[in-house]
């Protein structure tokens, strides 16, 4: 129950979050610019950024947790719960790998950095 209750929670901390964000940016004035975007962004939308990616970083373990044990739950009467069990869990951890070595390891740090910076040299 924890672990379900702790997944939900912070997915939806991360999702509403992002929500806002998006909802702040749609109503940046680009027409006027009283404030520039970068100063907009810094001030109001990356605290909140790195809180959604942390939550949504930490809620992805404790969510494919809960898809393991949900299938030793499900499986517990059926006669080959084991083999069933052990394979819906062995999934869970090969994509928990996957989303380490792969995902969080390129986007993690990078996405969290306050500097980071995508640039095209050929852009005017």
């Amino acid at each position: 129950g924890v672990t379900t209750a702790l997944a939900i929670s912070l997915m939806l901390v991360a999702m509403l979050n992002a929500t806002y964000i998006l909802v702040a940016i749609l109503r940046y004035d680009c027409v006027t610019r009283e404030t520039p975007f970068v100063d907009f962004w810094r001030k109001r939308c990356e605290s909140d950024w790195q809180l959604a990616l942390r939550s949504f970083g930490f809620g992805i373990p404790l969510f494919l947790a809960v898809l393991a044990q949900v299938a030793w739950v499900t499986f517990w009467e059926h006669p080959a719960r084991n083999y069933a069990a052990a394979l819906v869990t062995a999934i869970a951890i090969i994509t928990l790998l996957f989303w380490y070595a792969h995902t969080d390891r390129k986007w993690g740090n990078f996405l969290l950095s306050p500097q980071a910076k995508l640039s095209n040299p050929t852009a005017r």
